[in-house]
């Protein structure tokens, strides 16, 4: 079975307007969101599209649990694969 390319489906919801995402507060649910929604927001973030994360961590200062798009979004940036 094929993995869902999580950076296609981040850029479909900052394309609608989205900035914001929350994980939620189980530790179990704490890996899926980083491979979900903070990886591929950072590579974005590599490949230029979007300038500026924010990223919110829990009180253990190493696990995040939310991720702000705080600088432009440029989409025309998406590298070609």
């Amino acid at each position: 079975m094929l993995e869902p390319d999580y950076c296609k489906v981040r850029l479909v919801e900052i394309g609608i307007g989205r900035r914001f995402w929350q994980s939620n507060p189980s530790a179990e649910n704490a890996h899926a969101f980083y491979v979900r929604v903070v990886k591929p927001l950072r590579q974005l973030q590599r490949q230029g599209v979007v300038e500026k994360l924010q990223e919110i961590t829990a009180p253990d200062e190493r696990t995040p649990i939310g991720v702000e798009i705080s600088g432009k979004v440029d989409v025309t940036k998406v590298s070609k694969q």
